[in-house]
């Protein structure tokens, strides 16, 4: 018979996704570095208490979210050689095989065994040591075992002459490239200078955000601005996101010790947030001509780089009316010839829009639902409206829909009276 897994369970509960395995704000370190992160928020125990060999269980909906290797990456990585769970996310059993981690679906296994529980997996057979009772688990397929025995796809094709033995996997390749008249820079720590020495020249960069992929440009650099409005074809009249780093959201706009308190505390996350700013840090070219600016800093580790190094602007990297991208690769076909340099940093996590937050007026308004819990807003700032002064939507406040509360996908801007 053949050994799959010896160690121990880690009993995991329903909805585990892949944001919990591998925390996207630690996405940019190394892969040995970025595992030790694996689920502790919710398992703090875990990534230091794996040993090669042990089998995660879960409940429902097991990885759940981004398409994202980086997550089964990490739990082979720790030393995890099976899941069983309720059931699994496909794009969560793709990528478990194509690393040859073998999976199985039952829906009642998971609840007959416990944290800490040793067990034995071989061939399709589950021997619970500590509990002394065996279950069958569900046959995998031929193909499938294939992969596995050869520890994944990437091996299996080199071995079958699919690929050569001397490629490497693209995880690897980290260097810049040039597509027609694009620069590609891959989101690499490396390559954080060259981008803000182009941006300081004036160019315009399409990068990746926590959202979606957006068009960056210098706030010092106006004619770049317009060029961002060009690229999208839309007017001048809806004001770019000054993307900065939270600590200093001070510096451009005026903001009381209540809503400081809570940036730092409770409103970290995909939302974009509006309030009264400072004239003489902002340009009106960037906020088309408001009293007011929209803030963000977003999660993603290669732009939090960038904005630290220099005072950005952006939008999201689509035609004005067209979907927004969550790869590069979406957002060149939308924007074509137009760009000249652009950073692929992988799928983005949320693929949609900021939560958009107006805190210059009083009561404050939700001018746009997205990633960003309503519920939590709600409990936040209880006097919260929709953008018509009408009450938040229970369902949505309940968090059990997505309503985009504003007309379009961009926030259009509005005369102050």
């Amino acid at each position: 018979m053949k050994q799959i897994a010896k160690g121990r369970i880690w009993l995991l509960g329903d909805n585990i996704d892949t944001d919990a395995l591998a925390p996207t704000r630690y996405l940019h370190l190394p892969q040995e570095d970025y595992s030790l992160h694996c689920l502790e928020q919710d398992y703090p125990g875990f990534a230091s208490g794996v040993r090669e060999g042990d089998v995660i269980v879960a409940g429902e909906d097991f990885g759940k979210g981004s398409s994202r290797e980086h997550a089964s990456n990490a739990m082979r990585f720790l030393g995890i050689k099976a899941v069983i769970a309720k059931s699994i996310a496909p794009i969560m059993k793709r990528n478990l095989i194509n690393l040859g981690i073998p999976l199985y679906e039952d829906p009642d296994l998971p609840d007959a065994c416990s944290d800490g529980d040793s067990v034995l997996i071989e061939d399709n057979r589950l021997h619970n040591i500590t509990k002394g009772w065996d279950s069958p688990l569900p046959p995998l397929q031929g193909f499938i075992m294939d992969i596995i025995e050869k520890g994944g796809l990437f091996p299996l094709l080199i071995e079958k002459g699919g690929i050569s033995e001397m490629s490497r996997p693209f995880k690897d390749n980290d260097r810049m490239k040039e597509v027609e008249k694009v620069k590609i820079f891959p989101a690499k720590e490396k390559y954080v200078d060259t981008v803000v020495e182009m941006l300081n020249r004036g160019e315009v960069l399409l990068g990746p955000f926590d959202t979606t992929y957006g068009l960056f440009a210098s706030i010092k650099r106006p004619e770049a601005i317009k060029r961002i409005y060009a690229m999208k074809k839309r007017g001048e009249d809806m004001p770019l996101t000054m993307i900065v780093p939270r600590s200093r959201f001070t510096d451009y706009a005026k903001i009381d010790d209540r809503t400081m308190a809570l940036l730092e505390n409770e409103l970290d996350g995909p939302i974009s947030i509006i309030f009264i700013k400072k004239k003489e840090r902002v340009p009106d070219y960037v906020t088309s001509n408001l009293k007011t600016v929209s803030l963000a800093d977003g999660e993603n580790i290669f732009m939090k780089a960038v904005m630290e190094r220099i005072e950005i602007c952006g939008t999201s990297a689509n035609i004005h009316g067209q979907p927004p991208p969550s790869t590069m690769q979406e957002a060149l076909k939308q924007l074509g010839e137009t760009v000249t340099i652009a950073v692929d940093g992988g799928p983005t996590h949320y693929g949609i829009g900021h939560t958009v937050l107006d805190m210059s007026t009083d009561p404050p308004k939700l001018l746009r639902s997205g990633p960003f819990e309503t519920k939590k807003l709600n409990t936040l700032f209880p006097d919260l409206v929709s953008e018509k002064e009408k009450p938040i939507p229970d369902d949505l406040v309940r968090g059990q829909s997505v309503v985009d509360l504003s007309p379009s996908v961009e926030i259009k801007a509005r005369k102050k009276r």
